[in-house]
């Protein structure tokens, strides 16, 4: 089935059961990947409205709403996701880039990195925090 059949079978699910949250998501996601941000934003912001503590697509709200040049937004997002997963190493990695990035923040960038480090140290997210806390270390953006 190509991405337009897809893309129509979800929103017909939605359509019929708007708590469906899986379609909610996926369009998201579909969107997400086709650089769609405005309809991204549409369906993970439903899909959060069904429930909030969903980390994931929180973080992935933040990617959009970034890309969508709404910074303070995608800021809110990394936030609540790390609020509702404090373990949650995209999010803490995505809050660090934007605020070293947009906000040209490095010492609040590399907080975000450090607690990536400390809340989950495994992740595979690990080595770039660490690498991007040593590139930063003189203070450098």
């Amino acid at each position: 089935m190509d991405e337009t059949n897809i893309i129509i079978e979800l929103k017909e699910r939605l359509n019929k059961d708007i708590n469906d949250i899986e379609a909610a998501i996926s369009l998201g996601n579909i969107y997400y990947d086709l650089n769609d941000a405005p309809r991204s934003i549409i369906y993970y912001r439903h899909a959060l409205d069904l429930d909030a503590a969903l980390p994931n697509v929180q973080t992935d709200l933040g990617a959009m709403y970034w890309r969508n040049d709404d910074v303070g937004l995608a800021e809110q997002a990394f936030r609540n996701a790390i609020e509702h997963d404090p373990s949650f190493a995209q999010a803490h990695m995505n809050l660090g880039l934007l605020l070293r990035h947009a906000r040209s923040n490095v010492d609040e960038a590399r907080k975000a990195w450090q607690q990536l480090l400390s809340a989950n140290p495994q992740h595979e997210l690990a080595k770039k925090a660490q690498e991007l806390l040593q590139e930063t270390m003189s203070g450098d953006s």
